[in-house]
């Protein structure tokens, strides 16, 4: 069926059609990509790039991940590539916004509510969760992407955003690529200095959370 043109194909196999028709969640993975790439090659409909596509990335999870050379080197071209990307951004905004106003007044709850924003990275990012009095979540403020070693993170900047936006208390949250959630020396030592200014500050430090190949650990908990 590739050999032709997806415009060729009868109206009730073409993925957009089927979309329109039977909703997104009716299409495989390779026929949701297919309609983001828009239009193939000569040599190759969007379906067969689309297929190429996630062999060479492993499926939804590692397309998640990409950046746009290793997209671009699967033949996928310059406008579709944007695309793409910005789906998967779309995607991941649209999963973190629905945590706002959740309790994350436990570590497994805080957890549930974070672990979104660390599920498809591959360098290390940490952000600060503002919470109200009741420890429900009111946003989470992005603030280092790369080496989160402890040297680097300087204290004051955890509590800008939660003085600015009068948040009563913060949760602490990065990812160790490694997959391993172990807090290291660096992340305690990071936690007791904001649990200090915290006091100070008048702005309670919940928690800091690791998260690591779907599993978490606190570092402020034994």
């Amino acid at each position: 069926m590739t050999d032709v043109p997806i415009r060729e194909w009868p109206e009730a196999t073409r993925p957009r059609e089927r979309l329109l028709a039977r909703g997104a969640g009716a299409l495989s993975d390779t026929e949701l990509l297919a309609i983001l790439i828009g239009t193939g090659t000569r040599a190759r409909s969007a379906l067969d790039i689309a297929q190429a596509l996630t062999r060479a990335l492993g499926g939804p999870r590692g397309l998640a991940r990409a950046d746009p050379v290793r997209v671009r080197s699967a033949g996928v071209g310059v406008a579709a590539t944007a695309r793409i990307l910005a789906a998967c951004e779309l995607g991941r905004r649209v999963v973190a916004d629905t945590a706002a106003g959740e309790r994350c007044d436990t570590p497994e709850l805080a957890a549930r509510a974070l672990a979104p924003h660390f599920a498809h990275l591959e360098r290390e990012a940490l952000v600060v969760a503002l919470l109200s009095r009741s420890h429900r979540l009111i946003a989470v403020v992005p603030l280092y992407s790369g080496n989160v070693a402890g040297t680097s993170v300087r204290i004051g900047e955890l509590f800008t955003e939660a003085i600015r936006r009068n948040a009563a208390g913060i949760i602490l949250a990065h990812n160790h690529p490694s997959g391993d959630p172990s807090p290291s020396p660096d992340d305690r030592r990071t936690t007791a200095d904001a649990v200090a200014a915290g006091r100070l500050l008048g702005v309670e430090v919940v928690d800091h959370l690791v998260f690591g190949a779907g599993r978490w650990a606190s570092a402020r908990r034994p």
